[in-house]
């Protein structure tokens, strides 16, 4: 599951758009960017709720299986039959050892490429998306505000006709007596 279809990133990208508009008031209430940053570097850390986003469930599974099979040969392979760790001395132990493993694997680093690519496809399209909204809404605004003063100009300009057509028929009635 190393590649992602058009749908994936379809997926990833609603999903993260939903994570965006649920941690918004975090990353807003930050004074500067870098504070947004480490909000979100921190985020699993200081989000009660970080393992319930749908995005982040995503991500989990997509990981999974993408290196499941890898982490369990890794594993195996580590692993004597008596359940004793064929690793070095030391203070390794065989979670560090697999996950070393793993990620000097040419999976992980396929798996890495493919997500780096996908994220930065995802994001480019909500900035897109974002910018086309405001530049929307921005011409909506400056279309309002010209009905508004055609408007106004429209009905000044009834006034004036409306003012000239009785001064019309006030010298007419004066020049009819």
């Amino acid at each position: 599951m190393s590649q992602l279809s058009a749908e994936d990133e379809v997926e990833l990208q609603s999903l993260l758009k939903q994570l965006l508009q649920s941690i918004n008031d975090k990353i807003a209430g930050a004074p500067c960017t870098e504070c947004a940053e480490e909000i979100l570097l921190h985020l699993e850390e200081t989000d009660k709720n970080f393992h319930n986003y749908e995005f982040v469930k995503y991500l989990r599974q997509y990981v999974e299986n993408s290196l499941g099979t890898v982490v369990e040969e890794e594993t195996k392979s580590l692993c004597r039959g008596d359940g004793q760790h064929a690793i070095g001395s030391g203070h390794d132990t065989l979670i560090h050892a697999v996950t070393r493993r793993t990620r000097d694997s040419a999976e992980y680093q396929q798996m890495m490429q493919t997500l780096k690519n996908t994220m930065i496809m995802v994001v480019e399209s909500l900035i897109n998306k974002i910018e086309e909204d405001q530049l929307r809404k921005e011409e909506m605004h400056r279309e309002k505000q010209h009905s508004q003063s055609n408007s106004q100009y429209t009905d000044n300009c009834s006034d004036s006709d409306s003012s000239f057509n009785q001064v019309r028929q006030t010298a007419f009635a004066i020049s009819g007596q």
